[in-house]
């Protein structure tokens, strides 16, 4: 079974650096190439809010062990997990999108900048709950004025 799993935590560290963010991806990478697990991490204002897509052990598992007990962030929460007919980001053992990219692609909106992340069938199908979540959550980031 295909399932999409949806969260959202807070960095422990404020401002996370380039290096920062390379580590956390480079792991995750190598993790997910090997599992079979595709997805995306946004990185905005101390937040994230990342989606994993895959066989739905691998994706609890990597949740539970991975994720979870990663002393990085905190505030862990799952917002949603359910199945999937197709990955909407197949193409991406964990793609990123950082504050860096969403300035650089302004005056593009959040919707935009991931609609042109999603894989050829996932632009031909109506969004995902993890991905219409993960676009929601973010708008919230955004207009939050504690950040």
């Amino acid at each position: 079974m295909l399932v999409e799993l949806l969260y959202s935590s807070v960095a422990v560290a404020p401002h996370l650096t380039n290096v920062d963010l390379d580590g956390i991806l480079l792991s995750a990478r190598r993790r997910n190439v090997a599992l079979g697990i595709t997805g995306i991490l946004l990185y905005y204002r101390g937040q994230f809010v990342q989606i994993l897509e895959g066989r739905k052990a691998l994706v609890d598992d990597i949740y539970q062990n991975h994720i979870n007990p990663d002393t990085r962030h905190t505030g862990l929460n799952k917002v949603l997990e359910n199945t999937i007919a197709h990955r909407s980001f197949s193409e991406w053992s964990m793609g990123l999108v950082s504050s860096k990219e969403i300035e650089s692609l302004m005056p593009l909106s959040i919707s935009e900048i991931i609609k042109n992340m999603l894989t050829k069938e996932a632009k031909n199908q109506p969004l995902s709950l993890g991905v219409n979540g993960f676009i929601s959550i973010y708008s919230q980031m955004h207009k939050s004025p504690y950040r």
